[in-house]
C-alpha cells in the first residue's frame, strides 16, 4: 500500500510516520527530499539562489533555511511572502515529486508499504501516488504550542506557516492527535493497516 500521511504543521504527521516505520513501513518525507535538494550547486539550489538571492547562503554556499524562512514566512508582508513561497514551491515541488515517484517504484518492487509524508498536500500534487490518505488533526492551540516549542518561532511565522497548508477533501481516514502518545498509538492501530 501507499498511503499519504498528512496534516497542519504540529498536528503529528512524523509521530505517525514513526508509529509506521517502526511496522516495516517505507517513509518518504517530502519535507527532507525536498531540503536535500538545496543541496549546493544543483539545479534546484541554483533556481533558488537566482530567485532569492545570494544572501540566503551560509559561507559553505549551502542554503540558510532560517533566512529563506524568513522570506518565505514574513507576517510583515504578507502578500510577498505569499509570491515567494509560491515561487518556491514551483522550483522544489516538481523535483520533490520525480524523487518521491522514483522512491515508490524501488520499494514498490520489493512489496513494501509505503508512506509518504507531506504538509503542503495541495501543493505537492502527489495524490495522484497515494491509494489512501490519512490526515492527522489536532486542536489549533496545541498545534501552535508544539510547533514553537519544537522550531522556536513567533507565534506570528507560525500562522504564516499554516496559511498556506491545506487538508485533502476528502481523506480516507481521520484521526485526532490531541490526547496522549499511547492514545495517538492506539488510534493509528485501530486503522487496521
Amino acid at each position: 500500500m501507499i498511503l499519504g500521511i498528512t496534516g497542519i504543521s504540529g498536528s503529528g504527521k512524523h509521530t505517525a510516520a514513526h508509529y509506521f516505520e517502526q511496522r516495516g513501513w517505507v517513509i518518504l518525507d517530502a519535507d527532507k527530499i525536498a531540503h536535500h535538494s538545496y543541496r549546493p550547486y544543483t539545479a534546484v539550489w541554483k533556481a533558488v539562489v537566482r530567485e532569492f538571492g545570494e544572501g540566503i547562503l551560509n559561507q559553505d554556499d549551502t542554503i540558510n533555511r532560517v533566512k529563506l524562512g524568513k522570506i518565505v514566512f514574513s507576517a510583515s508582508e504578507p502578500e510577498e511572502s505569499e509570491k515567494a513561497l509560491s515561487k518556491l514551491n514551483q522550483i522544489v515541488h516538481p523535483y520533490m515529486k520525480r524523487r518521491i515517484k522514483n522512491e515508490i517504484h524501488r520499494h514498490f518492487r520489493r512489496q513494501s508499504n509505503i508512506a509518504i509524508v507531506v504538509a503542503l498536500w495541495r501543493e505537492s500534487d502527489l495524490e495522484d501516488c497515494c491509494e489512501k490518505i490519512l490526515l492527522i488533526k489536532a486542536d489549533p492551540a496545541l498545534r501552535r504550542k508544539r510547533i514553537q516549542g519544537r522550531d522556536g518561532i513567533s507565534p506570528e511565522t507560525y500562522e504564516m506557516r499554516v496559511k498556506n497548508q491545506t487538508e485533502p477533501p476528502q481523506p480516507d481516514f481521520i484521526v485526532e492527535n490531541s490526547g496522549s502518545l499511547t492514545d495517538f498509538r492506539e488510534k493509528l492501530g485501530q486503522l487496521g493497516l
